[in-house]
């Protein structure tokens, strides 16, 4: 996984989306990590954007990553 930086970008489909910016965590050919349980009410999920930003992600991966990935899945921005 990478922390790559989210500057606008919109996750959910054309007619109905969140844009977001901030760092989040990327895994190659998967997409964005994020909580299954953060659809908001339309069903829109938006990766994992944590408060501390950067140095949070870093600290989450430098500990070895995420101890369970139970309520996580992938999410790709709208092309």
């Amino acid at each position: 996984m990478k922390i790559i930086k989210l500057k606008n970008e919109k996750f959910g489909t054309p007619a109905l989306y969140k844009m977001v910016s901030g760092y989040a965590l990327y895994e190659h050919g998967k997409g964005f990590l994020a909580y299954s349980s953060d659809r908001d009410k339309h069903g829109v999920l938006t990766p994992y954007i944590p408060l501390g930003g950067k140095k949070a992600l870093e600290a989450i991966l430098s500990a070895g990553g995420f101890t369970s990935l139970t309520d996580m899945e992938y999410v790709l921005p709208i092309k």
